[in-house]
């Protein structure tokens, strides 16, 4: 991959077997319904309501974004589980001038020299051609403006020019320096799972036959019967006459059409048999065990999928019983909720406190109980709905000071 230098070809570190792992990952991820619910509502509490300081947040952080935007789209990206990379525009002075979120999933590794990034759209198609890599200088968080200029100025006279730095930021695993993988990836069979239930669900709507009546015709007087008006061509010979549907049948199909109507969604099958012994029999199966094994397949399916992602049902809409628990364990899902929002919110805002000292990236975060079913919000206490806050007990915020107790003063000597 030529990116300045005649004749240089970078060689990137594959991501996945066959490259393609990031794209793999974001099929099953959008095929599914519940994990895609689970990424946009991750994404939401990542990114909370924006920065609490205006300042920041109107600020611009490219020409097309605020902070407060640049947020949103990084909170999304970080949601997926592939971590965050930020593109950042240095001038030839060294200043960061520009910052934007990458499509990470379009992003490799050099695998020799200064360890650089290729960046590659093509690769959301599954492709990967060297016309259209753009090339990306590491950031070293520890290089001063003066190297940084420099760097600027080397990319910049090149054929390939200066695209910019890239700072890859994600938590790296014991085998997963160079890329990371999603935490739920382990369990994409759940995902791929849940997938496959409504696509079930849509062939059986698809295929299935449920007729709401049938009429068997006796007689070959309803039979198709040649075409008298018909006059052979040449070459052509009376097996070729071609044959019409009989008036009698005619007579039918158009009874039948009245019947049925042309709004009903009802099915009418129609039978021509010879004689009665031909009349064929129907037997009908009785689809509800199967209809009530796939609701309780789906059910479950749907319960692995929150657990992987670490959202709790509640935050996503889901009221039944039987995926929530107690007002207990809804509170301790939420509290442990943060366990996954806020690294992922670390991975985004990080880099940015970073890059900025000067700005305040506070992050104002999403009330839990704005997002809880009112069915089941109002079934908890107010020490309930405060604990998924973080707040204490109103009885620990409410109770009096103590009063000190009066020393008895010495006596006179």
């Amino acid at each position: 991959m030529p990116d300045g230098k005649a004749g240089e070809v970078i060689k990137v570190w594959p991501w996945g077997a066959n490259n393609l792992e990031p794209q793999q990952i974001l099929r099953v991820l959008y095929d599914s319904g519940t994990a895609t619910t689970c990424v946009v509502r991750l994404g939401l509490f990542i990114g909370g309501k924006g920065f609490a300081s205006p300042a920041t947040g109107e600020a611009m952080a490219n020409p097309r974004q605020t902070f407060n935007q640049l947020l949103a789209e990084a909170s999304a990206t970080a949601a997926v589980g592939l971590g965050v990379a930020f593109i950042l525009r240095f001038t030839y002075g060294g200043e960061l001038g520009e910052i934007y979120v990458a499509d990470v999933d379009c992003l490799r590794r050099e695998k020799d020299g200064a360890g650089r990034f290729v960046l590659n759209l093509k690769l959301a198609e599954g492709k990967f051609p060297t016309g259209h890599n753009q090339v990306y200088l590491p950031y070293d968080p520890l290089a001063s403006q003066q190297e940084i200029s420099e760097q600027v100025i080397a990319a910049a006279g090149t054929e390939g020019g200066y695209w910019g730095h890239l700072l890859f930021s994600f938590t790296g695993r014991l085998g997963r320096k160079r890329y990371p993988t999603p935490t739920w990836w382990a369990a994409k069979e759940a995902v791929e799972a849940d997938a496959e239930a409504p696509r079930y669900d849509l062939k059986q709507f698809r295929n299935g036959f449920f007729p709401d009546a049938m009429v068997t015709l006796i007689g070959k007087k309803y039979d198709d019967v040649p075409n008298e008006d018909w006059t052979p061509g040449a070459g052509q010979t009376e097996k070729h006459r071609p044959y019409v549907t009989s008036p009698d049948l005619k007579a039918v199909q158009k009874t039948i059409k009245e019947l049925k109507g042309s709004n009903s969604e009802a099915s009418v099958w129609a039978n021509f048999v010879e004689t009665k012994e031909e009349v064929p029999t129907v037997t009908f199966f009785n689809q509800g065990p199967n209809s009530k094994g796939l609701t309780d397949a789906t059910a479950r399916l749907e319960g692995r999928v929150y657990r992987r992602f670490g959202v709790p049902p509640v935050l996503c809409g889901v009221s039944e019983p039987g995926l929530l628990g107690s007002n207990q364990q809804i509170v301790n899902s939420i509290q442990l909720f943060g366990l996954v929002v806020n690294p992922a919110r670390e991975l985004c805002v990080g880099p940015l406190r970073h890059l900025f000292p000067h700005l305040d990236f506070t992050v104002t975060p999403l009330d839990p109980v704005d997002y809880i079913d009112p069915t089941v919000a109002n079934d908890m206490t107010a020490d309930e709905r405060r604990a998924t806050r973080g707040l204490p007990p109103l009885a620990e915020v409410e109770a009096p000071a103590p009063t000190p107790i009066a020393k008895p003063r010495p006596k006179a000597k």
